[in-house]
């Protein structure tokens, strides 16, 4: 074996990768995060080498031979991360065959830094007696939690609050809203959305009850969990730093962890882009279905934008009877 082997190799391996995530986009399998890895694949691809074309014969040859689990396969035989609904990328070539799932080939090329929803882990559990011992078990941590994000003093956002915000509700429906930041009414009562547009997320969850989207499941600030990404006001309301993000998120990670949400939805582009993991409006995030861990991720308008331009009230609606049809599904 040559010295240029090991580089051709690799080459060969992020090529590959690069032309699955492609059909992945393209088949709306992954969604934005299969999007935003095919750029990195095709950065380490450039790096190793411009393309599968420039790669040493013997590399080339490598690429092209059908690997054995893929002449094993059952002619016409569906891959194996097939997901019911979904029709695969057609003809895929032997240099993919290799990467049957997102999984497979994030750990072939272990140098890229992506990393795809599962589709595949259990949800949590759904309706009030499947999540009663949940519940019990988490009310101590989150009250831990929120001891801990009372005193906080780990970046500047402290010394201009009022109050820290930890925030608000329970684990019994499974259900989680996470939005921004604490506005100047919060930053008063420690409390999340109690300001106008809080009210407007009061009326936004009573109507779901109202409604019966969720039959059998209560829906209101107590039976739902209201946090935000940071735990402090912004002075003047201004937008989150990164750094900020980066200081605080853990108590929402930590929180998320103890609640073990059925269905997560972030309200606006910060939660969105914390806990989806790509950046992007709202508009191009919505109306889709991601995975946090057990739980599943819709995003949708903050209320604080609603109120600004009530043209997004159908809009959240419509996600509001998504959550529902997605919380009753596995």
């Amino acid at each position: 074996m040559s010295h240029d082997d090991p580089r051709a190799e690799a080459a060969s391996i992020a090529h590959g990768v690069r032309r699955y995530l492609e059909r992945a986009a393209a088949a709306g399998t992954g969604d934005l995060l299969a999007r935003e890895a095919v750029g990195r694949a095709a950065e380490l691809e450039a790096q190793l080498g411009e393309s599968q074309e420039a790669l040493p014969a013997a590399a080339r040859r490598r690429a092209n031979d059908p690997p054995a689990a893929a002449a094993a396969r059952k002619p016409g035989a569906p891959p194996s991360n097939a997901v019911a609904g979904v029709s695969p990328p057609a003809e895929p070539t032997a240099a993919t065959e290799r990467f049957d799932s997102p999984e497979a080939a994030r750990q072939a090329a272990g140098t890229l830094a992506f990393d795809l929803p599962s589709h595949h882990a259990p949800l949590n559990p759904a309706g009030f007696e499947a999540r009663a011992a949940l519940f019990e078990a988490s009310l101590p941590i989150l009250g831990a939690i929120a001891g801990q994000v009372n005193p906080c003093t780990k970046c500047g956002l402290s010394e201009t609050r009022t109050k820290a915000v930890p925030g608000t509700g329970s684990a019994r429906s499974g259900i989680v809203f996470v939005g921004e930041a604490p506005g100047a009414e919060e930053d008063r009562q420690g409390i999340p959305f109690v300001g106008r547009a809080g009210d407007l997320l009061t009326r936004i969850i009573q109507a779901m009850d109202d409604a019966k989207l969720i039959p059998g499941v209560k829906l209101d600030r107590e039976t739902v969990y209201i946090a935000n990404v940071l735990k402090c006001r912004p002075p003047e309301n201004r937008n989150p730093l990164p750094h900020e993000i980066e200081t605080c998120s853990p108590y929402l990670r930590h929180q998320l962890e103890t609640l073990k949400p059925r269905i997560i939805c972030c309200l606006g582009k910060f939660a969105a882009e914390l806990l989806v993991g790509v950046k992007g409006t709202i508009a191009g995030l919505r109306g889709k279905v991601y995975r946090y861990q057990g739980a599943k991720l819709i995003v949708t308008y903050h209320p604080a934008a609603c109120l600004r331009n009530p043209g997004y009230k159908r809009p959240v609606w419509e996600d509001m009877q998504m959550l529902a049809r997605e919380y009753l599904s596995d």
